[in-house]
């Protein structure tokens, strides 16, 4: 768990979280870590990029009202037209006959006769105001309804799905609670002090805990573990190591397979259906490039997973290859990275580099996706 993934954690810190909330939490995660990798790219340093970064989203308060629900205005300011200055419009001008003089066409007029259109108005000018036309009034209420929604659609956009930049989902139901007290204050003390969120979902709060749980695992795993393996690869040293690494506590075998040259194996079982799936693919990958990095003769390492409550024909498998990850680690890493081998491992800054492009946006779930086989 790199140090954006736990402040998020901790901007969460004593709320009540939905399901959709994750999503949230996730959908925030993912554009920090796009925000902190453009600061970079502009060439800030790691720890500027990352201050900015954080600076960027300080509380989720601005998403919730008081109470807990998404907010409705979203703080905007909507514009109106005025109706009455968009109706008004310029009087009618009166053009002159054209031979300057109409006492002519009056005489020649028989007694009785309409009046002409344009002498009508010459004549009447003067006496009386051309009638206002309604046809601007039309428009202007019309353009008037365009901003008002207009105005409505940027604040739904940019504060109610909102905070960095384009969260989709909506949040409900969302509250503040304390231990034995469910108060606005006392929840945030609460949040203050570390404790645990409390979900009103039984089952996301199962799915919170264990979840968090692996990525601790995740964030504990470190290079003086992998120093202590590094060298040629024998089955028992392989599955001492598995057993240390994230899911470890799910290990049911794992070494080198006897029928084939540089190909490690690992089964997993009993693991936890309420973990998050990106968090299995963090793990899995994880797992991966730790192997590969410790132990430069295994070119291949073959996976299964079963959940608890399933079979085992209902587990899944997988296969990553050195090549494969090796060319995601290139990509990723803009060449810095094109070989796993024990140099990742010497130092602990060298090895949270590499940690933090496996934490980097989808990296993980791709490569395990590329290595699934069912």
């Amino acid at each position: 768990m790199n140090e954006l993934r736990m402040y998020v954690e901790h901007l969460f810190e004593g709320k009540v979280l939905t399901s959709e909330n994750i999503e949230l939490k996730e959908e925030i995660y993912g554009n920090l870590m796009a925000r902190y990798q453009d600061y970079l790219a502009d060439g800030m340093s790691e720890d500027e990029a990352l201050k900015k970064t954080k600076e960027s989203v300080p509380s989720i308060d601005d998403v919730l009202s008081p109470d807990g629900e998404l907010s409705e205005d979203g703080g905007s300011d909507t514009r109106r037209l005025d109706a009455d200055d968009a109706a008004s419009s310029a009087p009618t001008q009166v053009m002159d006959s054209p031979s300057g003089d109409s006492s002519s066409d009056e005489k020649a007029r028989v007694a009785g006769a309409p009046v002409p259109p344009m002498e009508a108005d010459v004549q009447q000018a003067g006496t009386s105001k051309a009638p206002r036309k309604k046809w601007p009034v039309v428009v202007g209420i019309a353009a008037a309804a365009v901003l008002v929604l207009g105005g409505l659609w940027v604040a739904m956009n940019m504060f109610v799905e909102p905070a960095v930049d384009r969260v989709e989902d909506t949040v409900a139901n969302v509250q503040d609670i304390t231990q034995g007290n469910s108060g606005g204050n006392a929840g945030n003390n609460a949040g203050n002090s570390g404790q645990t969120p409390t979900f009103t979902d039984p089952e996301d709060q199962r799915e919170y805990e264990a979840t968090t749980a692996l990525m601790q695992e995740i964030e504990d795993s470190t290079a003086d573990l992998l120093q202590i393996y590094a060298g040629r690869a024998m089955s028992s040293e392989v599955a001492d190591l598995a057993a240390e690494l994230p899911l470890g506590a799910h290990r049911r075998e794992a070494g080198l397979d006897d029928t084939a040259t540089g190909v490690a194996y690992i089964d997993y079982t009993e693991v936890s259906e309420d973990i998050d799936g990106d968090a299995i693919d963090l793990a899995l990958a994880y797992n991966a490039t730790a192997i590969f990095s410790v132990y430069p003769d295994i070119s291949m390492v073959r996976v299964t997973l079963q959940e608890a409550n399933d079979s085992q024909w209902d587990a899944d498998t997988y296969v990553f290859e050195r090549t494969s990850l090796e060319s995601s680690f290139t990509s990723v890493s803009d060449g810095l990275v094109t070989q796993l081998n024990g140099s990742l491992f010497e130092s602990t800054d060298a090895w949270s580099q590499v940690k933090g492009y496996l934490d980097r946006v989808e990296f993980a779930e791709r490569v395990v996706d590329r290595a699934e086989t069912n």
